[in-house]
Order: structure tokens, then C-alpha cells, then sequence
């Protein structure tokens, strides 16, 4: 496989992991990478964008509505795969200005991945499992990702990650909306992030939004790679440029009811 290094540079520094190689381990053997440090990007002033997963092509600037074009240098920064140029990922950007003791984001110990899942109004919830990616996630050195999440904000102390894996596999760990709260006291100390501080993790990671310490704008950065399973239209953004690959199920209604 090849991966990229983010792009800060004028050129690619491609790395070649032999596919049969085991993850890195995060300190133990046999281990796995909960999230890991991509280096430090900057933000553009803000103009009040709030998308929230819209499709995007990898590499192709022109994919994006122009008033997001500006963002294709951050998305670049992101040392995605190369395997995943011209594939769809899915931008989220929110500005806005944040009130002292509010989180812009969501609160609360969670994953990414769901718990549980229902494909129909009256269909059954089941049982999570690895049919349900929200980008998934696997570490195998530095600057070498595939699939996974990066994240970023422009305001220190807003976001938290654990270096924790949780096994969505196992019934009732986490609710079907990634929930994990009742975790918190089994995982230690979490990480918060700087300022511009741009991380990858799996969508297994637990992370959280925290409430800012002063009133200010805020910019929230983050794409997710191709390995989705579900989409939320309620919650998600539509791109006139980039339709949704045939293989990901569009949910409609709201998620958290």
C-alpha cells in the first residue's frame, strides 16, 4: 500500500508498508493505535460555514462548492492514502461563535461507529458490527493511515481524545449512536488538543467536545475517509457536485430521537 504525508510540502513523500504487516503498536505488543498527531495546520478566517459530512472527491479541488474551496488546503494537510484519490470522503467545517461554558460540538464520552442500527422505521435495531464503518480506522506508522478520521479546532482545550479502543462488536458497549459515557471511568486520562492541532483517529476512538473556557469563534475541521456505511440526511450536508457512492445507506430522520 502507499500513503501520503500531508501535503504541506511541494511534493509526496510516498512510504510502501507491506500489506501483511501488523499495526503499530501504541506501546504493548500486539497493540492498537487509538489516535496519533499529524502535525499543526491554520485556519482561514471564518465566514459562518457549518457543513457537516458532505462528499467530496480526494484530490479534486473543484469536487468542493467553491465557497469550501478555500478548505482544500487543510484536506490536504490530511495524510490520507493514496488509494483514496478520486474516491468520496466527507467534509465537515463549523464556524461560529461559541458562548463561555458551551461546547460547539457533542458533549458527552462517544465513538463514531454506532451501537446499534435500524434500516427501517419498524425494522428491529441490531447488533453492531463491522458491516456499520463511519470511517474506520487502522495506524501502521507515522504518517501512514488507512481510512480512519482527521480532526482539528481552532481553540485549544475544545476537543478530547482517549487513547482507547472500543470493541463496538460486543452488544450493549456503546448505544446506537456511539454513546459510551458510562466507559469514562475505565479509559484513564484523555488527551486535549492544541490550536490547530490536526489528529487521525479510528472511528472506534472515544472522544468528546468540552464547553470553552472563554466566548470566541471557533473552527471545527474534520474529514472522514471513504469507509462509511451510513450517511444521515438530516444531520449531513448535500453536495450538487458529488453524489453519494451507491454502496453507503442514506438514513432519513433524526438520529438522536
Amino acid at each position: 500500500m502507499q500513503f501520503n504525508h500531508g501535503r504541506c510540502d511541494r511534493n509526496w513523500r510516498k512510504r510502501i508498508v507491506n500489506r501483511d504487516a501488523g499495526t503499530t503498536s501504541s506501546g504493548f505488543d500486539g497493540g492498537f493505535v487509538a489516535f496519533a498527531r499529524c502535525g499543526r495546520v491554520k485556519f482561514p478566517e471564518p465566514t459562518g460555514q457549518n457543513v457537516n459530512m458532505m462528499p467530496f472527491i480526494f484530490g479534486d479541488k473543484d469536487s468542493l462548492p467553491t465557497y469550501l474551496q478555500y478548505y482544500f488546503p487543510l484536506i490536504e494537510r490530511c495524510p490520507y492514502m493514496k488509494d483514496d484519490i478520486g474516491k468520496v470522503g466527507y467534509l465537515t467545517v463549523h464556524e461560529s461563535y461559541v458562548d463561555v461554558g458551551k461546547a460547539q460540538r457533542r458533549e458527552g464520552l462517544h465513538i463514531e461507529s454506532p451501537g446499534t442500527f435500524a434500516d427501517g422505521e419498524n425494522a428491529p435495531s441490531f447488533t453492531p458490527g463491522i458491516e456499520h464503518h463511519w470511517g474506520s480506522g487502522c495506524f501502521y506508522g507515522p504518517d501512514k493511515y488507512d481510512g480512519g478520521i482527521f480532526m482539528a479546532s481552532s481553540v485549544a482545550d475544545t476537543s478530547e481524545v482517549w487513547d482507547a479502543l472500543v470493541d463496538n462488536r460486543v452488544p450493549g458497549i456503546v448505544d446506537r449512536h456511539g454513546g459510551c459515557e458510562h466507559l469514562r471511568h475505565l479509559i484513564g486520562q484523555g488527551t486535549k488538543l492544541r490550536a490547530g492541532e490536526l489528529v487521525w483517529m479510528t472511528d472506534c476512538t472515544p472522544h468528546e467536545a468540552l464547553p470553552q473556557k472563554e466566548s470566541g469563534h471557533r473552527h471545527f475541521f474534520r474529514v472522514v475517509t471513504p469507509c462509511i456505511s451510513h450517511w444521515y440526511a438530516d444531520h449531513s450536508t448535500c453536495n450538487p457536485k458529488v453524489p453519494l457512492p451507491s454502496n453507503v445507506t442514506v438514513v432519513e430522520g433524526n438520529k438522536f430521537v
